[in-house]
């Protein structure tokens, strides 16, 4: 199969489709994941991928098995490195695919691939947005422990499990049972309190790096 970017105008169409297909890609990563996993910086990279991926297919026209080599070695180099998220590997053979199929002029493939993806993660996204019970434990200086306190008892579905008071800190741990948004607002809320020195989640699957 000959790459559809070997004129000009071909070239413009597969960018301008790129482009397209990979900010439904972006809206899709955005959505996938809350505040403690998402990446600005990795999200724009996935743009980049999709468009080096077209443009590689572009400037290596007479050989196309050569530029698909190419581009899964510098898939290995993003692979080779720590993520955040297990899913973050899937959105980088994404963005390859996207920028492969609209450099080879398959641009139903890459608009059923993505659609088809795209569903699949946002069903699976909203399924774990019922998160399970989530253990807490915060640290912070003594004075701060009315705040602390007051905050969780606005709280419904949280239950304290212990408290460590000392001479000059304090550490709480908390159960907490609401839902995926609270969670995050209330961290959030945990956070911009002065004199709190750290926040921990304890889950077997919590999504904190």
């Amino acid at each position: 199969m000959k790459p559809y970017v070997q004129t000009a105008q071909g070239l413009i169409v597969s960018l301008l489709v790129t482009v397209c297909l990979a900010l439904l890609m972006m809206l899709c990563y955005r959505f996938c994941h809350d505040t403690l996993t998402y990446s600005r910086k990795f999200n724009v990279t996935l743009m980049m991928l999709s468009l080096s991926a077209t443009l590689l297919l572009a400037l290596i026209q007479n050989n196309p098995m050569f530029s698909l080599g190419a581009l899964g070695a510098l898939s290995i180099c993003r692979i080779r490195t720590n993520t955040c998220d297990p899913r973050d590997l899937g959105f980088v053979f994404w963005a390859l695919m996207i920028g492969i199929s609209s450099a080879l002029g398959a641009f139903t493939v890459g608009l059923i691939g993505t659609a088809a993806i795209g569903m699949i993660m946002v069903v699976f996204a909203k399924c774990e947005h019922h998160q399970k019970d989530v253990t807490i434990v915060v640290r912070g200086k003594k004075p701060q422990i009315p705040e602390v306190q007051q905050l969780f008892r606005t709280v419904e579905g949280s239950t304290i499990q212990s408290e460590n008071i000392f001479s000059n800190s304090f550490e709480m741990v908390y159960t907490l049972d609401v839902p995926k948004e609270e969670k995050e607002e209330i961290l959030l809320r945990l956070n911009s309190i002065d004199g709190i020195d750290g926040v921990n989640i304890l889950a077997p699957e919590t999504e904190v790096a």
